[in-house]
């Protein structure tokens, strides 16, 4: 009877467990309308969604499935005291200010519905928020033994077995999802059969998280947790989940590097060096010279021997940081005045392009004082060129737009030493620009912060960060809402864009965290999730800093405080995204569980029992 107890015990955590280890694995097609045709600078009506919505709808059902779970444990008066406790902590003050942040960002957002359900390319709406509190606040609040941190870190590591699994084979070129059966899988909940093509290429690793980016942030947070489970001693860890630890860590190890995820593997590195000077005192005390000296080695070893198997994709991840492409720009600025379209160089050169609409005269250009500029026909392929030194290589096309039916006199410019090239229209004394979605949009000044001749820093983060700088005063106590950046985001920069060879491409988020969570729900609801999350590292770091680490509790404690701290190192250069963010909320809310759980004693008559 006893044994039928703690099993039922542990059943109430599997909707928290599945949260982390199933809902990361996710993959099936969902057709939807996007809802953004009437902006201009976008132009399709639906979308095809395969990583991202699914997850999150699992992740909404297991949430109400725990929410049906705590109402049935605090059912006994005796239980919701003994929560109650735990609840009086500042994290989760902080988590409350946070939410109610993020929830009044959407009340007062400018689209307030793509901001509750999540909309186009991320699908991480307040609905998913709300989502990731109660997996926090559940798994902090069910978690009472060591019995149920086995569990549910067990239950993570088969996930993250199966997402290596199928990213090492991903990296082999024997990619799933490029097979008759994984295209099944995707199709599983469509209406239609589809066939699907990858803009990734072959042997390049996604796993099941959409992007390689998030491969890196997924590796960053789980491989510590995991390398924690195979460091435990054997006849504390069955040998079974020592083995499949041992063999997990393998696997994400070649799918971090298979993703050729810089950010992962600045996580990683970054969370090696903390628990090193974190543990440097002790390990000086209890390993001596010669074994520090041993690991060192071996980790050495190891980098050689990753240099050696993946020279490419390390060199890559060195370029993207110290050796960005260099920026090749020509054009500064477009914008429409009553001198015709103005054109400013990036050296401040300006000329101006009047459409006149003849046959025989399409263009007349002026300088900045209001000279004219020559112009030289070439017959044979039918463009013009300026008669200036400053602007020798630039071509003017005369042509014609017809957006919605209706036509109008255009020029397009086009410089050969970039290539690249704008198509403006007059659209009675106003020059519009004619977009890549066959739509004319007017020109406006963008601002833009930083960067300004490293655009292309970090695969071109520079740039979305450089125009992401001027939106944060205006977001200092509510953001623009949940899943709304989209929307907030200059996609309009048709200069910059263009230049960045984003022509056509909607930038959906800033590829930070940081920045993403100050965007959509505000400044003050940055402070509060980084005082909840300083708050229980601070609180790691003093428990672990003298325990003797011998009890399970206390080595997979301190592996979580470790993955935390790389996810959140990858934070810098990632966003948060429904693909990997349960596993963070979860492991959060397991580790300040397992903290507590030590402060209480638990861990101890645990371990004593066990042995």
């Amino acid at each position: 009877m006893g044994r039928i107890k703690k099993i039922g015990k542990l059943a109430i955590l599997l909707p928290a467990v599945l949260a982390v280890s199933f809902v990361p694995l996710i993959v099936t097609a969902k057709r939807y309308n996007i809802g953004l045709n009437g902006f201009d600078w976008f132009g399709s009506e639906t979308s095809v969604d395969l990583f991202l919505y699914w997850k999150g709808q699992a992740l909404i059902l297991l949430a109400g499935l725990m929410l049906a779970g705590f109402l049935f444990y605090v059912s006994e008066s005796g239980r919701r005291s003994r929560l109650w406790q735990k609840t009086k902590v500042p994290a989760v003050a902080w988590l409350a200010l946070y939410f109610l942040l993020a929830a009044l960002s959407t009340l007062f957002s400018q689209e307030r519905d793509k901001a509750f359900w999540g909309s186009y390319e991320q699908w991480e709406g307040l609905l998913i928020i709300a989502a990731y509190v109660v997996l926090f606040l559940y798994t902090y609040w069910m978690v009472d033994s060591e019995r149920a941190v086995r569990f549910f870190v067990y239950g993570l590591m088969i996930g993250s077995f199966v997402l290596g699994l199928i990213g090492t084979c991903q990296f082999m070129n024997m990619d799933l999802f490029r097979s008759e059966t994984g295209q099944a899988i995707m199709n599983l909940l469509s209406d239609k059969k589809l066939e699907y093509s990858f803009n990734f290429s072959s042997g390049w690793v996604y796993a099941t998280l959409y992007n390689p980016n998030y491969v890196g942030s997924y590796a960053a947070l789980v491989l510590p947790v995991v390398v924690g489970v195979a460091a435990v001693e054997w006849k504390k860890i069955p040998i079974f989940w020592t083995g499949l630890a041992m063999i997990d860590s393998c696997l994400l190890t070649v799918t971090l590097l298979g993703s050729q995820s810089v950010t992962g593997c600045v996580g990683v590195v970054a969370s090696l060096i903390f628990l090193l000077v974190y543990m440097w005192p002790r390990l000086v005390n209890t390993m001596g010279f010669r074994k520090i000296l041993a690991g060192a080695v071996g980790i050495g070893i190891f980098a050689a021997v990753a240099f050696f198997l993946f020279p490419e994709e390390i060199q890559y991840g060195i370029n993207k940081i110290f050796h960005p492409t260099e920026d090749y720009h020509v054009i500064q600025q477009m914008i429409s005045t009553g001198q015709g379209l103005q054109v400013t160089t990036v050296k401040g050169d300006v000329f101006y392009v009047e459409i006149t609409g003849e046959d025989s005269r399409p263009f007349v250009v002026t300088g900045e004082g209001g000279e004219e500029i020559p112009l030289e026909k070439n017959t044979e392929k039918d463009y013009y060129t300026l008669q200036d030194e400053r602007f020798d290589n630039f071509r003017l096309y005369s042509k014609e737009v017809t957006p919605a039916g209706k036509s109008y006199p255009a020029v397009r410019i086009f410089n050969p030493t970039i290539n690249k090239e704008w198509t403006i229209a007059k659209v009675g004394e106003n020059y519009m620009v004619y977009n890549a979605f066959g739509k004319l949009d007017e020109w406006r000044e963008i601002p833009a912060w930083g960067f300004e001749n490293n655009q292309h820093f970090g695969d071109k983060r520079g740039y979305i960060w450089s125009r992401t700088f001027p939106l944060l005063p205006n977001y200092m106590l509510l953001g623009c809402g949940p899943n709304i950046y989209t929307i907030v985001f200059p996609n309009d920069d048709y200069v910059g864009k263009t230049n960045m060879n984003y022509d056509g491409v909607i930038v959906t988020k800033p590829h930070n965290l940081y920045l993403q969570i100050w965007v959509q729900t505000g400044l003050l609801s940055l402070i509060a999730f980084l005082a909840m999350v300083l708050w229980y590292m601070v609180d790691s770091m003093k428990l672990y800093f003298n325990r003797p680490l011998t009890a399970v509790a206390d080595k997979l404690g301190l592996s979580i405080m470790i993955g935390i701290f790389g996810y959140l190192v990858t934070g810098l250069a990632n966003d948060s995204t429904v693909a990997v963010a349960p596993v963070f909320w979860g492991l959060l809310g397991l580790g300040m569980a397992v903290n507590h759980g030590i402060k209480k004693g638990w861990a101890e008559r645990d371990t004593g029992k066990a042995q």
